[in-house]
């Protein structure tokens, strides 16, 4: 009984031991996992970035041009209605 007790304590021991080193181990990789993952997400984030830039640009453009066209369409329209008003005192009197 006496060396079925040392052999439970001396297995303790290693299960123990393995238990230490397995955080030990993890403690040392946890910093380069950090890193990679924040060369990931900064790599990401400096296209998605340029994408969003550029996609503002496009929507920028799309509504100074939507703009421009409004005005030039108000312009012809109160000339329009200016034009008909004339027209019709025209008529009338």
């Amino acid at each position: 009984m006496e060396t079925n007790q040392k052999m439970a304590i001396a297995g303790s021991g290693l299960v123990m031991a393995g238990i230490g080193l397995g955080i030990v181990g993890a403690a040392l990789i946890v910093p380069a996992v950090v890193t990679w993952a924040g060369r990931l997400v900064e790599k990401g984030t400096g296209g998605l970035a340029e994408k969003v830039e550029k996609a503002s640009k496009t929507v920028g453009t799309a509504a100074g041009n939507l703009h421009r066209s409004f005005n030039e369409a108000k312009k012809a329209g109160i000339a329009e209605i200016k034009r008909s008003h004339w027209d019709q005192a025209n008529v009338a009197g």
